[in-house]
């Protein structure tokens, strides 16, 4: 799970341009590709940006802002080698304070 804190996120938001988002946000584009094609064997879903986030309750539904970013499925032997394939992932390069959660999908046996 890629995670931006979220006042990291309203910070940059509110002291950036539209114009140097949008230039820093190519740039992250571009490198992630990048890094994605290097690891494209281990990535069993190359994931997708997580959008607005609903959270729902016993006492209902309401909307709340969270720090997931994006998510990502890779395959490795343990988890010391997913860590070693992320050490130069641009997400936690490029943006302060940002950090991946490394979290192992068990099999069910369903």
């Amino acid at each position: 799970m890629y995670r931006v804190p979220v006042e990291v996120m309203e910070e940059w938001k509110k002291n950036t341009s539209p114009e140097e988002m949008k230039k820093q946000g190519e740039k992250l584009g571009a490198d992630m590709m990048t890094w994605t094609k290097k690891h494209d064997m281990s990535l069993i879903d190359k994931g997708l940006p997580l959008g607005k986030n609903t959270r729902l309750s016993s006492e209902g539904a309401k909307a709340v802002t969270n720090d997931l970013n994006y998510y990502q499925v890779l395959e490795a032997e343990s988890s010391d080698a997913v860590v070693e394939m992320l050490k130069d992932n641009p997400h936690i390069q490029v943006i302060p304070s940002a950090f991946l959660d490394i979290m192992e999908v068990p099999h069910m046996g369903m």
